[in-house]
């Protein structure tokens, strides 16, 4: 599976990209920017659990405050 982000600035090209999309028979999503960040914050994190740089005790530690 892959995925791709197209980001617009107007309702009307985002609803027209949804259509598209769906006519093309592929599922799609419209999703906010408080998404993306949350997306790409939880995403890093795990990068750094991953690679040993920091720890789940550290985030969530860092989390709380």
């Amino acid at each position: 599976m892959e995925a791709i982000v197209v980001e617009t600035k107007s309702r009307k090209k985002t609803d027209l990209l949804l259509k598209l999309s769906h006519e093309l028979g592929l599922r799609s999503k419209k999703i906010t920017v408080d998404d993306m960040e949350d997306f790409f914050l939880s995403r890093s994190i795990q990068d750094g659990i991953n690679s040993g740089y920091t720890s789940k005790e550290k985030v969530l530690k860092a989390l709380k405050k």
